[in-house]
C-alpha cells in the first residue's frame, strides 16, 4: 500500500511540473509575441518621425558637433549650448508665411535664453493638495435627525404695527400687478433650480468614494543675458508627416563671448582684432543665386560670430521679410522691415533683459457610487510667458548683402538680408561721427555755382533703363 502511494505521489508530482514548465512557456511566448508587435510598433513610429520631438534637427545637430549642454573649454570655461524651438503660426500658403518664419527665429532665440535663465536661476513655488472622501449609510435615518426644531413665531392682523400693516399693504397691491405670466416663469425657474440642487444632493449621497489630487508648479526667471550668439539655426515644415512648421536654433554662451559682447558695448577695438585670419565673410556665405545656397539662407537665423580675412571679430546677422505684393514699393518695405530685424538682433547680443513666468496645473479625481461605477476627470492648464527687452547704442552695423526670390515652400516673394557689425565698421562710423560733430570749415575762397533744368515737358523715350556706374574708385582720391 504504501508503494502505490509513493509511485501516485511521484507520478502527482512530475504531472505538476509538467503543467507548470507548459503553462509558463505558452505565457511566455505570448509575452514574446507581443514584445515583437510593440517592438514592431516602436520602428515604425521611428521611420514615421513620430518619435521626433520640437527642435529635433537642432538636438541632432548637437549630438553629430558632441557638443554638451554644459562643457569646459580649453580655458578651464564652461560653455552652454541650449536648443531654442519657435512655432511658425502662418499657413505655408499664406503670404504672411515668411514673415511668420521670422518670427518663429525671434521666438526660438528668445526660448533659448529662458531655457538659459531657468538654469541660472529660477523661484519654483509647488502646491500640491490630495484629498480622500469616504461615506457609508445603511437603514432608515431617524426622523429627529431630519429635522430641526421647530419653531412657530406669528402675529394675528390686530397684533401688527402700523410699519408691518404697510408692508403688507404694499406687498398685496404689488402681488396685484403682476401678471399671471411673470409669476408662472417665476415660479417654474425657482422649481428648476431646487430640482437640480435635490438632484446634486441625491447624487452626493450615493458617492461611496472620491479621491482627488490637485499640482501645481509656478516658475519664475529672470536673467540680463550678455553675448549669446547661434551656432546653427534650421527651419523644418513636413506636411505630409503632420508635421506643422518651426524653427529651431543651437545658441551659445560662455564668458569669452561676454567679453566679446563687452568689447563691442565699449568700443574696446583690440579685442575684437588680429585673431586668425579666415576668407572674407562674403566668401563664407552661401550664394542667394545657387538653389542650395538660397536654400541655407532662408534656413539662417540669428547671429553668428563669424572671423574675416583680417582676423576680425564680425557679428552676422541673418533676417528675412515677405514681399505683399510683387511692386517695387512691396520689396523696399519688405527690405526695410528685414534690415531692422537683422539689426536688432546684433543689439540682442550685446545685452537682453529676458523675464520668464510659467504655471502648470494638474486636477485629477476618481469617484465609486454606490451603484459600483466609477468616474474619472483629470484637467490640466499650463501658460506661459516669456518677454525681452534690448536698448542700446551702437555704431558700425552695416548691410553685408540682400537677395530676392520666391520661398521654396510656397513660392511667395521673399526679401532676405544679411547685416554685420566688426571694429572697422565700428572705428569708421567713430570717426564719421567725430567729423560730423565738428562745425563747418571754409575750403576756399572761390565761390562756384551750379544750376540745371529739367524739362518735364519734354518727349520721354517709353523704352526701360538699366544702368550703373561706380565713382571713388580709386582710392588714392580719399587721401586729404
Amino acid at each position: 500500500m504504501k508503494k502505490y502511494s509513493k509511485q501516485s505521489s511521484s507520478i502527482s508530482i512530475f504531472t505538476g511540473l509538467f503543467i507548470l514548465i507548459t503553462f509558463g512557456n505558452f505565457v511566455f511566448a505570448q509575452s514574446d509575441d507581443e514584445l515583437a508587435l510593440m517592438e514592431a510598433a516602436f520602428n515604425q513610429d521611428q521611420e514615421s518621425g513620430a518619435q521626433d520631438q520640437l527642435g529635433q534637427a537642432c538636438q541632432n545637430h548637437m549630438d553629430a558637433k558632441e557638443w554638451q549642454p554644459v562643457q569646459t573649454n580649453k580655458r578651464g570655461e564652461e560653455e552652454y549650448y541650449i536648443v531654442g524651438v519657435g512655432s511658425v503660426l502662418a499657413p505655408i500658403d499664406s503670404p504672411a508665411f515668411v514673415d511668420s518664419l521670422q518670427n518663429g527665429g525671434v521666438k526660438a532665440l528668445l526660448n533659448a535664453k529662458t531655457n538659459f535663465a531657468k538654469t541660472l536661476s529660477q523661484e519654483v513655488t509647488s502646491d500640491i493638495i490630495s484629498e480622500v472622501k469616504s461615506q457609508y449609510s445603511e437603514g432608515k435615518k431617524p426622523d429627529l435627525l431630519q429635522s430641526e426644531d421647530i419653531q412657530v413665531e406669528g402675529k394675528s392682523y390686530e397684533e401688527l404695527s402700523s410699519y408691518e400693516k404697510m408692508k403688507l399693504l404694499v406687498s398685496q397691491q404689488l402681488d396685484k400687478l403682476i401678471d399671471p405670466e411673470t409669476k408662472q416663469e417665476f415660479n417654474n425657474a425657482n422649481e428648476a433650480d431646487e430640482q437640480a440642487a435635490e438632484a446634486a444632493v441625491r447624487k452626493l449621497e450615493d458617492i461611496l468614494n472620491q479621491e482627488t489630487f490637485q499640482d501645481t508648479i509656478t516658475v519664475k526667471s529672470t536673467a540680463d543675458i550678455r553675448g549669446m550668439i547661434v551656432k546653427f539655426g534650421q527651419f523644418t515644415a513636413v506636411p505630409k508627416r503632420g508635421k506643422s512648421a518651426e524653427v529651431c536654433i543651437v545658441a551659445k554662451w560662455s564668458p569669452g563671448l561676454v567679453r566679446m559682447a563687452d568689447a563691442i558695448a565699449t568700443n574696446d577695438f583690440s579685442v575684437l582684432q588680429n585673431r586668425k585670419k579666415k576668407p572674407k565673410l562674403r566668401d563664407q556665405l552661401p550664394d542667394p543665386k545657387d538653389f542650395k545656397g538660397f536654400m541655407q539662407l532662408i534656413g539662417s537665423f540669428g547671429v553668428f560670430n563669424m572671423l574675416d580675412q583680417n582676423g576680425d571679430v564680425n557679428l552676422v546677422s541673418f533676417a528675412v521679410a515677405g514681399m505683399k505684393t510683387k511692386s517695387a514699393a512691396s520689396e523696399a518695405s519688405a527690405r526695410r522691415v528685414a534690415e531692422l530685424k537683422a539689426n536688432r538682433q546684433i543689439i540682442q547680443v550685446l545685452n537682453e533683459h529676458v523675464d520668464l513666468y510659467s504655471k502648470t496645473s494638474t486636477v485629477e479625481s476618481a469617484t465609486e457610487y454606490k451603484n459600483g461605477l466609477t468616474d474619472y476627470y483629470t484637467e490640466q492648464k499650463d501658460q506661459s510667458r516669456a518677454a525681452a527687452s534690448a536698448n542700446a547704442t551702437m555704431s558700425g552695423i552695416q548691410t553685408l548683402f540682400t537677395y530676392k526670390g520666391n520661398h521654396l515652400l510656397n513660392r511667395k516673394p521673399m526679401v532676405g538680408v544679411v547685416t554685420y557689425y566688426n571694429a572697422a565698421s565700428g572705428k569708421g562710423a567713430k570717426k564719421a561721427q567725430d567729423i560730423l560733430a565738428k562745425a563747418p570749415e571754409k575750403t576756399s575762397d572761390e565761390e562756384e555755382g551750379t544750376s540745371s533744368t529739367y524739362d518735364a515737358t519734354a518727349p520721354q523715350d517709353k523704352a526701360g533703363l538699366s544702368t550703373g556706374a561706380g565713382y571713388g574708385d580709386d582710392d588714392e582720391d580719399d587721401n586729404f
